[in-house]
């Protein structure tokens, strides 16, 4: 049977001022720090539910230069959006080309 070393409290004692055990103590500690600072970044970026309000201004134009503005709130429940779009264009060159084109994609929000 292997005898081991009897605990000894004025060796506990003296390691808190010993350099070597703080410079381990805070090594560890900055590895969690990161590993959990990692984590919760992750989970507030696809786990986590946001709810943010987009505000959308309708200008309707009457006659009489009277003007009424509609506004409504709309709540984005999910931390991402899927929204399908379709954009169209058109150019002039200064050599006299014109053109039209449009785009289609589907747009994704996080």
């Amino acid at each position: 049977m292997s005898e081991s070393e009897k605990f000894s409290l004025l060796k506990f004692a003296g390691s808190f001022f010993q350099f070597l055990p703080w410079v381990k103590t805070l090594r560890y500690a900055t590895g969690i720090a990161l590993v959990g600072f990692a984590g919760l970044t992750i989970y507030r970026a696809f786990f986590m539910p946001t709810q943010t309000t987009k505000q959308i201004t309708h200008i309707i134009a009457q006659p009489g230069a009277q003007v009424t503005v509609d506004q409504k709130k709309e709540e984005k429940k999910s931390g991402i959006e899927v929204s399908p779009f379709v954009e169209g264009y058109g150019f002039a060159e200064s050599d006299d080309r014109k053109g039209v084109g449009a785009k289609a994609g589907i747009r994704v929000d996080f």
